[in-house]
């Protein structure tokens, strides 16, 4: 069984026209949630998204227990996967196969610690870098290309430190169910 934090970077929230800029992951102790290796990045500028999606596709369809995907808000990653997958004649992400992989997504659980609200449960997890999300996009058209791996390598290190936490402390509450 095999953790990896997970998350993509893209040009916009529109599956239809926006683009996967990034595919990264990185193996994540399952017990623990200490990472495990390296970073891994594809980087579409270094290719295209067609070669960073064909790269990456294994990990969607290998048994589910090889790779577990662990992330934030993963709905919106499998779903811009699975239609640029489309969009370039790579087949399509079977919805069904995601219902039977094991994924842990904390989105739900950041959600619960805001009061049950969505509205600002993003700001429950450290930032250190200052960029934004939704500046991504511009970085992109600019080239600016060191300041996206830096937003990366940045949130990478934000996820894995809440993940690690939340690791700890969780098992403590089902004394309370």
């Amino acid at each position: 069984m095999a953790e990896y934090y997970f998350d993509t970077e893209t040009t916009g929230f529109d599956f239809d026209k926006d683009e996967i800029i990034t595919i990264q992951w990185q193996e994540v102790d399952r017990f623990t949630g200490e990472p495990i290796g390296e970073l891994n990045i594809l980087k579409s500028w270094e290719s295209s998204e067609k070669e960073i999606l064909e790269n990456f596709s294994p990990n969607l369809t290998c048994h589910h227990w090889d790779f577990i995907f662990v992330g934030k808000n993963l709905l919106f990653d499998f779903n811009m996967l699975n239609q640029r997958m489309k969009h370039h004649n790579l087949g399509e992400f079977n919805l069904r196969h995601l219902y039977e992989r094991v994924t842990l997504d904390i989105k739900p659980v950041l959600v619960l610690m805001n009061k049950g609200c969505f509205v600002g449960y993003q700001k429950l997890m450290p930032k250190t870098n200052p960029v934004e999300n939704k500046d991504i996009s511009e970085l992109y058209r600019k080239g600016k290309f060191a300041e996206i791996i830096r937003y990366i390598e940045d949130e990478t290190q934000d996820f894995i430190k809440v993940y690690q936490e939340l690791k700890k402390e969780m098992p403590s509450l089902a004394k309370h169910l």
